[in-house]
């Protein structure tokens, strides 16, 4: 378990959902673990973080999606869950 606190300015609450599960997906990936799980109170958030379509947080799902896919990677036994 870990805190973390950075300073954001004005943001929205979709902004600050994603910001959360990106600061949380890094934590999990840089250490040698095989399986996430992601713990939200917002499960549509969790969920669009995999939508690489276009929309105002797109830059998030995008370093969130890159870093997954070299968590992936690391064989058939890697997961996440939501």
């Amino acid at each position: 378990m870990s805190s973390s606190k950075i300073s954001a300015g004005r943001v929205t609450t979709s902004d600050t959902k994603l910001f959360t599960i990106r600061l949380g997906v890094f934590k999990a990936t840089n250490i040698n673990i095989e399986h996430i799980i992601l713990i939200t109170d917002s499960l549509g958030f969790a969920k669009r973080v995999m939508d690489l379509s276009v929309y105002s947080g797109q830059a998030y799902s995008l370093t969130i999606y890159y870093k997954l896919r070299s968590f992936f990677s690391g064989g058939l036994s890697y997961r996440i869950e939501f």
